[in-house]
């Protein structure tokens, strides 16, 4: 890594934790400027919202794969009295282009199991009806305290990218992981540490070389309480990795905290502008903070019931190479059909198409 002074290294630090920059475009004050009122005003961040901060949601001509994580439109196997074909029917006629699935933690990954003629018929399936398996969701602690645990994860991660491999899967997604042993995705003081982040790209790097070969990419979802919250940080994770095969899975809602949860315009902005189509999918959800509380508590909702600018996502997506994944997620399973009305909605308002929608 480059030298840099106590000062900017601090700065750095904390501009990591909030997941937005100070000097991002339209942040209001550069607080990285030399000028001497920036620096008295340091104890105003965050900054409230510039009005002036750039907003474009004209769409571009690229669809975007709408999909969910409703328990009836995924790809999981197997599914009681229905085969796989009429699943996949059935994510098709909901209005999706995608689906993906989800093994749970250190459970043995169904499709390693299935059958060549029931991984035949996944994939006709998926073929005939224009639906794309984008992604095997995990949550393992690849930097887990404990050695032998740690170990475990690595290799749960690499059984799932050889069954994402055996079905034409697009991509494995997981996270760098914590140190906290209370939840793959619990904060923990260790989580920001230079050490701590050597031991996430290790990591990464020996899942990467366990399934060297492979066509399956890694794709890593931020989350809010470790290092990997902030587009930058993602950035400097494939950089670190070094791998063709490392990708973002983009979550906004899970780079949120009291400094950009104003500021979600800035933040798809710095998202799309810093990854560009290093972001191979993406996560449909909304942020809020409890209005009543002193002390904050910020919450997923479905989308369309917080403040996450669905209007500049859309239009962002719409303006890709190529169709991304757009999985509506988190919710329970009467709130999915709310969710996908508002996304639907907000995406005719604008102009963005869906895939395999006239």
């Amino acid at each position: 890594m480059t030298a840099i002074s106590r000062r900017s290294a601090m700065t750095a630090g904390v501009a990591a934790a909030a997941g937005i920059s100070y000097g991002c475009s339209g942040s209001g004050v550069n607080m990285e400027s030399s000028d001497q009122s920036s620096r008295e005003l340091d104890f105003l961040t965050p900054w409230s919202p510039d009005p002036d901060a750039p907003r474009d949601v004209s769409p571009g001509a690229t669809t975007v794969r709408l999909c969910s994580w409703r328990n009836d439109c995924t790809l999981d196997y197997p599914r009681e009295g229905i085969s796989i074909t009429e699943q996949v029917e059935r994510i098709r006629r909901r209005g999706f282009s995608a689906g993906n699935s989800y093994t749970g933690i250190n459970r043995k990954n169904p499709w390693l199991t299935a059958s060549e003629d029931e991984v035949r018929e996944l994939k006709e399936a998926c073929a005939a009806n224009d639906v794309l398996f984008f992604d095997m969701h995990t949550v393992p602690y690849l930097i887990h305290p404990d050695p032998e645990v740690k170990e475990r994860n690595i290799a749960y991660v690499v059984e799932q990218c050889e069954a994402a491999e055996r079905v034409g899967c697009h991509a494995v997604t997981t996270h760098v992981g914590t140190k906290s042993t209370v939840s793959p995705v619990a904060p923990h003081p260790d989580n920001w540490r230079i050490e701590t982040w050597r031991e996430s790209v290790a990591s990464l790097k020996e899942v990467l070389r366990r399934t060297e070969g492979m066509q399956v990419m890694l794709i890593i979802e931020a989350v809010n309480m470790t290092a990997m919250n902030n587009p930058r940080a993602h950035k400097q994770l494939m950089e670190d990795v070094g791998s063709d095969r490392l990708k973002v899975l983009l979550d906004p809602v899970n780079m949120i905290s009291l400094r950009n949860y104003f500021r979600t315009t800035e933040l798809i902005n710095e998202c799309f502008d810093l990854l560009g189509e290093d972001i191979i999918a993406c996560h449909a959800k909304d942020t809020y903070v409890l209005p009543d509380k002193m002390s904050a508590y910020i919450t997923e909702v479905a989308a369309g019931k917080g403040l996450l600018d669905y209007e500049l996502y859309l239009a962002r997506l719409s303006r890709m190479e190529w169709p991304r994944p757009l999985l509506i997620e988190h919710l329970p399973y009467e709130e999915y059909d709310t969710a996908q009305q508002h996304i639907e909605e907000t995406a005719a308002h604008i102009g963005v198409k869906f895939h395999g929608r006239g």
